[in-house]
C-alpha cells in the first residue's frame, strides 16, 4: 500500500527532542501573536459597518486567494505573491494532514494507518512537490525583482534578503530531505517514487552514493530544515514585515471601516471642555483600525512609489508614515518588559514637514494590497497639530482667516462672489423668493470659492449656466450667501471651523428647501455629498459632468460643433478616488464631434494628483518639487506625435485647472487646459 514512515531515519530520542523543539517554537510564536492581539485592543474601538458578515468575509477570501489586490495595479508582482503564497499554504496544509496522520491515528488512536495511504498519499505527494517548486519559483521571482531589475519602491535592508533566503533554504532542504530518502529507500517503496517527482530528480542525481552516506546526509539535512522550519515560526510575530501573513486578511475584512471621503467628526467644543485631545497626539489615541493597519503591512511600497509628493521630491513617504508609526508602537508597548512612557508623535517618530507634504489625494489608499490607510494618520496628525499644538505652516494663517472671517480661504469680500455671473442672467435664490415663498428650481448650482474668484475658473461657471440655459434646466444660485463648505479647513486639520461653515450652510440650503445641489468642484461635491449628511445636510449631490452625461443621453444637449483637437483627460482625485467617478468625463468627451481621446500613462485610479488639495492649494512649493509640473510633464509625453492638431487638457476641477494652468505656464507646454464644461459648451449648438 503507497505511504511512508514520517520520521524516517529518525531516532525515538531524536524524535522526542523534535517534539519538544516544536513545543517552544509554537509557544514563543504564540506569545508573539497575543502580544499583537494586546496591542491592538488597546487601541480606541471603532464602529463596525453593516454590511453583511458573509459579505465582507467572502470578499476577504475571494481577495486573499486570488491574490486580486496586489496583481490589480502589478501583475509581476501578483503572480509571484500568488505563487509563494499558496506554496506556503498547501506546504503548511501537508505538514498538518501528516501532523494528524501520525499523532492522531498512529500514536493516540494506535492504527498502523489512517488516511495518509493509497491514492490520498500519491495525490498528496504530486501536489505538495509541484506546489513546493512554485513556492521556490515565487521566492526566486521575489529576489530577482528585489536585487536584480532593481524596482525603485523595494528596499534593500538585511531582513529584505535574509527573510526569503530563509524560506527559500527551507524550502530547498525539503526537497533534498526527499531526494536522500527516495534514494536510500529505493528498494524498500512501496510506491512509484516518480508521484514525488521533484525529490525523484534529486535522488536520481545522489542516487550512486553508499546507503549509509545517504542517511548520514538526510539525518543531518533533516534536523537543519526542521530547525529551519521550526524557527520560521518562531520568528514570525516578531518580524514586522512577515507579520502580514496572518493580518492582512483580518485587515481585507475590516477594509470598509472608513468610507472614501469621508473622515469621522469631531465633537470639537466638546473636547476643549472635558480637556480631550483631538487628533493622533501619541499612539494611545489611534484606533484599534489603525493598530491593524501598523501590523498588515507588507512594505512593498507602492504607496510611495504613487505618491505625487514623493515622486516631486518631497519628505514624505507613506509607507516611512506606516512603519514610523510601527516603531513608535513596538518601542512603547514593547513583546518583552513593560510599557514605556508615551511621547508625542510628531517631533519624534514623523517631521512635521512629512505631514504637511501630504495632497490628500488618496493614491496610497488606492493602490495598498492590503487596504492599509496611510491617509487618515495624516489627516489625524493634522487635526493634533492644528486645534491642540496651534503649528501648522504659516501659509495656512491667511486661509483659516478667510474662512473664519469671509466664508472662503481666499479672504474675498462676499460682494465679489457675483463677480463671475457678469453679463449673465443668473437666477438668484434669496430673488426668487422674495418674488415667491417658495422658490421654483431644479438644482441649486453651488458656485464654490474657486470658480467664484478665481479669473480663470470662472469661465467653468459660465460655461455650465450656458448649458444648463440650453438645457432649460431651472436652476438658482445663492450669490452672496454661498460659503465655502468647509473642505480646505478640514483636510488642513482645522475640524472646528469646517463644522461652522457646514452648519451654515446646512442652515441656509433648508432655508431654501434644497433638494439636488449642482456643484463644479469635486471638493465640494465631495464634502457636500460624503460629509455633509453626518451633520444633518441630507441632498442629492451632483457634478457637472454627471449632469452633462445624463443629458447628452436623453438628448436634451446636441454637440454639433466640431473640436479638432487631441484631448487626454486629468482625473481629478476627488471625482475619480475618492467618489469612483471615471467613465462618465471620458464619456462625455467621446461625443465630442472631432476630438481624439488620448490617456496618459497615469490614469483613472492611478492618476496623478495635480498638487492643490489638502490646503496645497495656497502654500507655495519648492521649484523643481511642484507637482503640478510633474504632471504637465506626463501630459506633454501622452502628446508625442500628435502633431498637426489642437492639443487640450480636459479637467472637471476648478482646483485641478488652477494648479494646471501655472504648470503649463512653467513648463513651456504647448497645449492649453479647459473644463469638459467649456469644451462641451462650444460644440452647442
Amino acid at each position: 500500500m503507497a505511504t511512508r514512515e514520517v520520521f524516517w531515519n529518525i531516532s525515538p530520542l531524536g524524535e522526542l527532542i523534535f517534539y519538544l523543539i516544536a513545543l517552544v517554537a509554537i509557544a514563543i510564536f504564540a506569545y508573539g501573536i497575543y502580544c499583537h492581539v494586546r496591542r491592538i485592543l488597546m487601541g480606541k474601538r471603532v464602529a463596525f459597518t453593516v454590511r453583511p458578515l458573509w459579505a465582507k468575509l467572502s470578499t476577504a477570501i475571494a481577495s486573499i486567494a486570488a491574490n486580486r489586490t496586489i496583481a490589480r495595479h502589478d501583475i509581476s508582482a501578483g503572480v509571484m505573491h500568488f505563487l509563494i503564497m499558496w506554496g506556503f499554504v498547501v506546504l503548511f496544509i501537508g505538514t498538518v494532514i501528516v501532523t494528524i496522520e501520525y499523532d492522531l491515528f498512529q500514536k493516540i488512536l494506535g492504527r498502523e494507518h489512517g488516511f495518509w495511504v493509497g491514492s490520498f498519499f500519491l495525490g498528496y505527494e504530486v501536489i505538495l512537490d509541484t506546489l513546493g517548486v512554485l513556492f521556490l519559483i515565487g521566492l526566486v521571482w521575489a529576489l530577482v525583482r528585489r536585487y536584480g531589475l532593481k524596482l525603485p519602491q523595494l528596499t534593500w535592508k538585511p531582513l529584505d534578503l535574509a527573510l526569503p533566503l530563509w524560506l527559500l533554504v527551507i524550502g530547498a532542504t525539503g526537497f533534498v530531505v526527499e531526494g536522500l530518502r527516495l534514494a536510500a529507500t529505493a528498494s524498500e517503496l512501496s510506491y512509484d517514487p516518480r508521484w514525488s517527482w521533484a525529490g525523484f530528480l534529486i535522488s536520481r542525481w545522489v542516487g550512486g552514493l553508499p546507503v549509509e552516506t545517504l542517511r548520514t546526509a538526510h539525518l543531518v539535512l533533516w534536523w537543519v530544515h526542521g530547525f529551519l522550519a521550526l524557527g520560521w515560526i518562531a520568528y514570525l510575530p516578531y518580524a514586522p514585515k512577515v507579520m502580514h501573513i496572518l493580518s492582512a486578511g483580518v485587515n481585507l475584512f475590516f477594509q470598509e471601516l472608513r468610507p472614501r471621503g469621508r473622515l469621522e467628526v469631531l465633537d470639537v467644543e466638546g473636547a476643549f471642555e472635558r480637556n480631550e485631545v483631538l487628533g493622533f497626539q501619541t499612539i494611545k489615541d489611534l484606533t484599534r483600525k489603525d493598530l491593524l493597519d501598523l501590523a498588515s503591512c507588507t512594505e512593498c511600497g507602492r504607496c510611495e512609489a504613487n505618491c505625487p509628493a514623493h515622486l516631486s521630491g518631497k519628505i514624505l513617504s507613506p509607507r516611512e508614515i506606516i512603519l514610523e508609526l510601527r516603531d513608535h508602537v513596538n518601542e512603547e508597548l514593547p513583546a518583552f518588559g513593560k510599557p514605556k512612557e508615551h511621547k508625542q508623535i510628531i517631533g519624534y517618530s514623523i517631521k512635521p514637514e512629512e505631514i504637511w507634504a501630504c495632497t490628500t489625494c488618496m493614491a496610497c489608499v488606492e493602490v495598498c494590497p492590503v487596504y492599509i490607510d496611510p491617509l487618515n494618520k495624516i489627516l489625524e496628525l493634522r487635526r493634533n497639530e492644528v486645534m491642540i499644538q496651534d503649528k501648522y505652516p504659516a501659509g495656512f494663517t491667511d486661509v483659516f482667516k478667510g474662512m473664519d472671517g469671509r466664508g472662503n480661504p481666499w479672504d474675498m469680500p462676499t460682494s465679489e462672489r457675483l463677480a463671475w455671473m457678469k453679463g449673465l442672467d443668473v437666477p438668484i435664490a434669496s430673488a426668487l423668493a422674495a418674488a415667491n415663498p417658495g422658490p421654483d428650481f431644479e438644482y441649486l448650482f453651488f458656485v464654490g470659492c474657486a470658480a467664484s474668484f478665481d479669473p480663470r475658473a470662472q469661465k467653468i461657471a459660465r460655461s455650465v449656466v450656458k448649458i444648463l440655459q440650453h438645457a432649460q434646466i431651472k436652476f438658482a444660485v445663492l450669490g452672496e450667501e454661498e460659503g465655502c463648505t468647509g473642505d480646505p479647513a478640514r483636510r488642513i486639520g482645522h475640524e472646528y471651523i469646517f463644522q461652522i461653515l457646514a452648519k451654515q450652510n446646512i442652515e441656509i440650503f433648508n432655508n431654501y428647501n434644497v433638494k439636488k445641489i449642482l456643484t463644479i468642484c469635486p471638493h465640494c461635491f465631495n464634502t457636500l455629498k460624503n460629509e455633509y449628511p453626518a451633520l444633518g445636510g441630507h441632498y442629492e449631490v451632483v457634478h457637472h459632468t454627471q449632469l452633462i452625461e445624463q443629458l447628452l443621453r436623453e438628448g436634451r444637449l446636441k454637440l454639433t460643433k466640431e473640436i479638432p483637437a487631441t484631448i487626454t483627460y486629468h482625473d481629478s482625485c476627488y471625482l475619480g478616488r475618492y467618489n469612483r467617478i471615471f467613465d462618465v468625463p471620458r464619456n462625455i468627451l467621446k461625443k465630442l464631434p472631432g476630438v481624439k481621446l488620448i490617456e496618459m500613462e497615469r490614469h483613472r485610479e492611478r492618476g496623478m494628483c495635480c498638487g492643490a488639495g489638502g490646503g496645497l492649494m495656497w502654500l507655495e512649493e519648492e521649484p523643481g518639487k511642484r507637482v503640478n509640473e510633474l504632471r504637465v510633464k506626463q501630459a506633454q509625453e501622452a502628446f508625442v506625435g500628435t502633431n498637426g492638431r489642437a492639443k487640450f487638457v480636459a479637467s472637471a476641477c476648478p482646483f485641478c485647472m488652477i494648479m494646471l494652468e501655472d504648470g503649463i505656464k512653467s513648463k513651456n507646454a504647448e497645449f492649453e487646459n479647459k473644463d469638459i464644461a467649456e469644451l462641451v459648451a462650444e460644440a452647442l449648438d
